[in-house]
């Protein structure tokens, strides 16, 4: 095979590009972390392959003439629908399974900690000038149960983490038609469509899906009327999977304990957050940042991305590659 040409926009995975260069002499790496427009021009008009986080510019195929393959150092690649990678003919792979999964996992349990040990409730009377016992309604996470919505590389972290706490979990998944029990060590894994019913028995229920048109607005109205009474929800997804509107009306309503929410609607696109989701006291809000915290939790991305490259050059599967009908 001649020279692979090798073109990095990736500046969170640093500017170390040994781990690229490393695979196999015939690698050319192209760093255009930082590169200005006519720079990154002169770079895709000579990529075989490129490495791209977010955010992603909107026209990357049509200024790459070669470009085979991108790969992208999300888990979710929804982020990809509005550029011209989409529609074309360059195979996609993605990062799920890998981006920093062991954070988010911790950031969920300690999102359901937070409420169900009260701790909502001293961050709201000391903003209050307030300090007594009153309203401490806590519960144990013992025995509560998570509901994962999307048993992926993430939800599988948090249903790990989750029975080591001793809850039971049950989750949802695209690919199974029919429940299953005691299943890559969750309690209960149940077919996509029967969200309701896994709502209907949840405390907490995290969102770790992959954002598609079937997940669009999947937790809406009728998600948070079956869920228990006083449950929270925790998003580390996609904002665009809850219906706001919907959230709003059942935490002003009282149906829900809380929201723990890393991501919000029109995130991706630069939109400020929704002035209700910052003034409702029962809202934690942070901006998607429930994968830090580990300074080596790039490194799995780094290794996919190597691996990957690897077979590339050897003419073998791709790992991780996305498939556009499903939309991950």
């Amino acid at each position: 095979m001649h020279v692979v040409n090798v073109v990095v926009m990736a500046p969170a995975l640093g500017s170390d590009l040994s781990y690229v260069s490393a695979v196999d002499p015939r690698v050319r790496v192209i760093d255009a972390n930082n590169a200005d427009s006519d720079e990154l021009d002169a770079a895709l008009g000579v990529a075989d392959v490129v490495l791209v986080g977010y955010p992603v510019p909107s026209l990357i195929a049509r200024r790459a003439p070669h470009l085979v393959w991108a790969h992208h150092t999300q888990a979710g690649v929804s982020n990809l629908h509005d550029t011209d990678l989409w529609p074309s003919n360059v195979t996609l792979t993605s990062s799920r399974g890998v981006m920093a999964a062991d954070a988010i996992a911790e950031y969920v349990v300690a999102a359901a900690a937070f409420f169900a040990r009260g701790l909502h409730e001293g961050t709201r009377q000391k903003q209050a000038g307030l300090f007594t016992r009153s309203g401490y309604e806590m519960v144990s996470l013992h025995s509560a149960t998570m509901g994962v919505v999307g048993l992926g590389g993430i939800g599988r972290e948090v249903g790990r983490r989750a029975k080591a706490l001793g809850m039971r979990v049950i989750a949802t998944r695209r690919s199974v038609s029919a429940p299953a029990y005691d299943a890559d060590g969750i309690d209960c894994v149940l077919p996509a469509d029967q969200l309701h019913q896994m709502a209907a028995e949840s405390d907490f229920l995290a969102v770790c899906a992959q954002l598609t048109a079937e997940t669009a607005g999947m937790i809406d109205a009728g998600v948070f009327s079956a869920l228990k009474p006083g449950a929270v929800l925790i998003n580390v997804a996609r904002g665009e999977e809850v219906n706001e509107d919907a959230l709003i009306e059942a935490l002003v309503r009282g149906d829900l304990r809380g929201a723990v929410l890393d991501v919000y609607e029109g995130e991706l696109a630069g939109r400020p957050p929704r002035p209700e989701l910052l003034e409702l006291p029962q809202v934690l809000l942070t901006p998607h940042v429930s994968g830090r915290g580990d300074p080596a939790h790039w490194e799995p991305n780094r290794r996919l991305f190597a691996d990957n490259l690897r077979r590339f050059l050897a003419g073998e599967p791709l790992l991780n590659v996305v498939d556009r009908d499903r939309g991950y």
